[in-house]
């Protein structure tokens, strides 16, 4: 199965539509204009879900096509919520998944920890987290509680640069974590309905933000 495909349909709780995706011509355009073809992941991105809002733009900025950047040997393709900084993958026509990098004060590279299929699933998850699921909560459960239902009731989704996430239909439990693995924030509950957070209030412990 497609991986952009399964896993939009998953954070979107439907089916996609040919409405969610921009069309292949403007992709086939945009390549022209920048001389080779996109990495598989990305260009299914827009494909299957390039003009969908919660998705491409509700936190950090996916690029539209038509402003998808060359960077010497980069292509920038995100930009973070306040333009702190920039991510852009690594142009290598022999590797369908290739590195990203994280660019600061307009010309420092940093290399990210993992490549361009693996940081896709982990912006995408986070995107839903951080605003394209609507309904959203601090939850004041015990770490104990935590421990025990992350493992009943979820399941583990990214675990990357300080960034625990768990899912399960139309919803994320999510928390930051330090270098000794030990939780350093509250603990963040997002459903996508008002439906799905009010199951949650009592057993989660949810103060409404």
């Amino acid at each position: 199965m497609n991986t952009i495909n399964s896993l939009a349909e998953r954070l979107l709780g439907r089916a996609l539509t040919k409405n969610d995706g921009v069309r292949p011509s403007e992709l086939d355009k945009v390549e022209l204009k920048l001389g080779f073809i996109l990495p598989k992941i990305l260009r299914d991105l827009y494909l299957l879900a390039g003009k969908n809002t919660m998705l491409m733009e509700s936190f950090n900025r996916f690029a539209l096509p038509s402003q998808l950047q060359r960077d010497e040997n980069k292509i920038v393709f995100l930009e973070e919520n306040q333009s702190i900084c920039y991510w852009g993958f690594e142009i290598n026509l022999e590797n369908h998944n290739p590195k990203v990098y994280q660019l600061l004060n307009e010309n420092e590279w940093y290399e990210e920890q993992i490549p361009l299929i693996e940081f896709l699933t982990v912006m995408l998850y986070y995107q839903c987290a951080q605003g394209g699921y609507e309904y959203f909560g601090i939850s004041t459960i015990s770490d104990e509680d935590l421990e025990i239902l992350t493992h009943t009731e979820w399941e583990d989704v990214v675990r990357y640069s300080g960034l625990q996430m768990y899912w399960k239909p139309d919803c994320l439990l999510w928390y930051t974590y330090d270098n000794e693995n030990n939780r350093i924030n509250d603990i963040y509950f997002s459903a996508r309905t008002e439906e799905v957070f009010r199951a949650h209030i009592q057993k989660y412990e949810l103060e409404v933000l």
